[in-house]
């Protein structure tokens, strides 16, 4: 024989049912069972097992309260000063066939989760606030030194120039000092030739000589001098051109950089808006 199924009341049904629907939230949470007067049931985790309601009455200004006083659904958010943690509440009041209101569901959910999200959001949106500043500055030294690299590049070229102006130079105080030392040699023949009457001549063809000698060696000597200069020159050119690539790269990264910041800060707006919705 068939036994015949067990109806319950709307009411016993919320409470029976209660206890799965709190199974389907993995948050910690409470699901609470009212009359219009006490609460019926209370199915918490464990941190709300302190605020557990049940056979209590229905506090007046609770969010289940006002579910039952106006018949639509109310919540509200409780700060951490209040039970210890933030948590947020939501009751929707229940009606039986005829419209009357007979009880209500309440559920509670820890924010906890939500406040170290929002908290960690917040932070790490002062952090890349700071990361984006910083980077613009890098960036502005780097677009600086690059400038002002192009600039020493600039006047590199303008002293390899001079440089190149004082080897010719050089040469032409060489071939003036051969020259005047060829002259010297013809002005002594020419002493020597008319004899005493061109001995004081030939003290001047001497000395022309001995200054053409010294102009010869002293301008070898600069020339070394100058082929030195030019050297380090080329040397400081490379190192120079070198360090300016380095500094276009930096620009042209932190710009990079710059940039990816500015879209990282996109997401955590985004995980702030998250957070005001868990």
């Amino acid at each position: 024989m068939e036994t015949e199924e067990k109806k319950y009341s709307l009411i016993e049904a919320m409470i029976k049912l209660a206890p799965y629907f709190k199974q389907l939230v993995s948050a910690e949470s409470t699901l609470a069972v009212t009359d219009k007067e006490i609460f019926l049931e209370d199915y918490c985790s464990e941190e709300f097992s302190r605020l557990n309601n049940k056979g209590k009455p229905i506090p007046s200004g609770s969010v289940i309260n006002k579910a039952l006083q106006t018949g639509i659904l109310q919540q509200a958010t409780y700060s951490e000063e209040l039970y210890g943690f933030p948590f947020r509440s939501i009751s929707v009041p229940v009606k039986d066939d005829t419209g009357n209101i007979i009880g209500a569901f309440g559920f509670g959910t820890s924010l906890k989760n939500h406040a170290a999200l929002t908290e960690a959001a917040h932070s790490f949106a002062a952090t890349n606030e700071e990361i984006v500043a910083s980077t613009e500055q890098l960036s502005a030294s780097a677009q600086e030194l690059a400038s002002g690299m192009e600039i020493l590049n600039m006047l590199k070229k303008e002293m390899e120039g001079q440089v190149n102006k004082t080897v010719l130079m050089l040469d032409f105080i060489k071939k003036v000092a051969a020259n005047s030392n060829l002259l010297g040699l013809n002005a002594a023949i020419e002493a020597a030739r008319v004899g005493e009457a061109g001995r004081g001549f030939e003290v001047v063809a001497t000395e022309i000589r001995k200054m053409a000698d010294d102009s010869t060696k002293s301008v070898e000597e600069i020339k070394e001098i100058v082929e030195n200069i030019k050297e380090k020159v080329g040397k400081i050119s490379d190192e120079i051109l070198r360090i300016l690539d380095i500094s276009r790269h930096q620009a042209t990264a932190t710009q990079e950089i710059s940039a990816s910041i500015q879209g990282l800060s996109e997401y955590v707006e985004n995980i702030e808006s998250i957070a005001q919705k868990v």
